[in-house]
């Protein structure tokens, strides 16, 4: 049996269905189980399970061979969910899978990167990595760069979205909510991107659908274990991104940059009064700061992922649907 843990977010969701394509026994925990009834028609079992109360995790972890987790708390919809508290249950959550007899444990982190103790999303995903690290359970966290259909919606499109089950930024987070309101469809309508630090920041964007591909295929590679960086089949920066909207749409789209310090300045202003959004600016300002020009393709092929999807075949993809699809 796998678990997987943040089933219902838009990486955990699209991992229970790509197991659950390949024929595997795939359990998805949930809080509540009848919010997630798509995941039991793909071909999911549900269990009720909540990192926050550690009394739920022994019979989510009873049978399981392998966990993937990629539950995280950058747009929280419930009370009390904070990147700390995140982090304090997956130390319960490891304790007991290697209680359980877990043998393989796939968990979804981020680039190292010089501001990680000051992004509260970074520093906590460090902390699991050193939990998982003294577990002595075979383990690989899959470092990430930025995710196609996230970032490039964040700049300002609602073309990555389309098509999309469970998206992240449909989440009932008000702050999230209202920046998409502001700023959801300046691509389309207006032909500007909006991007955190210089337009000349560099990363091999990849899609969450891909990522998908490659934490499943790190079930069957104990291996391959520790950090693994993954990257997207190409290094863009956000002038070429805009380059490949233009061309997807048809019209001149250009790069409007948005000082890293206004993202410093806003996560500190806001870091008392509310936290969440103070860890959303703080995420900002790593995407504007840090770089990712990867080329990971060999631990792509040796994992037997190939086809990795480019930006610009994402894009026409999704422009190809229909608005709301």
């Amino acid at each position: 049996m796998l678990l997987v843990v943040g089933a219902t977010g838009q990486l955990g969701s699209l991992i229970v269905r790509e197991l659950a394509r390949q024929g595997r026994p795939v359990r998805a925990m949930v809080r509540p189980p009848d919010l997630a009834r798509d995941l039991v028609d793909a071909g999911a079992e549900l269990v009720e399970g909540d990192l926050l109360r550690p009394e739920t995790l022994d019979e989510a972890l009873r049978g399981v061979r392998t966990v993937l987790a990629t539950a995280n708390a950058v747009a929280p919809v419930h009370r009390g969910d904070d990147d700390d508290a995140l982090a304090r249950g997956y130390a319960s959550l490891i304790a007991r899978a290697r209680t359980a007899g877990v043998e393989r444990f796939v968990y979804a982190s981020v680039p190292e990167t010089p501001l990680d103790d000051s992004v509260p999303m970074v520093r906590a995903k460090r902390v699991v990595e050193r939990l998982l690290e003294d577990s002595g359970i075979s383990y690989a966290s899959v470092r990430m760069p930025p995710f196609t259909e996230i970032w490039l919606a964040l700049a300002g499109s609602s073309i990555p979205l389309r098509g999309e089950a469970r998206p992240t930024l449909a989440r009932a987070y008000p702050f999230l909510r209202r920046f998409r309101r502001l700023t959801g469809t300046t691509v389309e309508r207006h032909g500007v991107m909006v991007v955190p630090g210089p337009a000349t920041t560099r990363n091999a964007f990849l899609s969450l659908h891909d990522a998908a591909r490659i934490m499943t295929a790190l079930v069957d590679v104990p291996d391959v274990r520790g950090p693994v960086d993954i990257g997207g089949p190409e290094v863009l920066t956000w002038t070429d991104v805009a380059r490949i909207f233009a061309d997807v749409l048809g019209r001149p789209v250009r790069v409007l940059p948005t000082p890293v310090r206004i993202y410093a300045a806003g996560q500190l202003a806001l870091s008392r009064v509310a936290p969440s959004a103070s860890a959303v600016l703080g995420l900002n300002r790593l995407i504007g700061t840090a770089e990712t020009p990867w080329n990971t393709s060999e631990v792509s092929a040796r994992l037997g992922v190939h086809g990795l999807r480019t930006a610009e075949r994402i894009l026409r993809d999704k422009a190809a649907l229909p608005v709301g699809g």
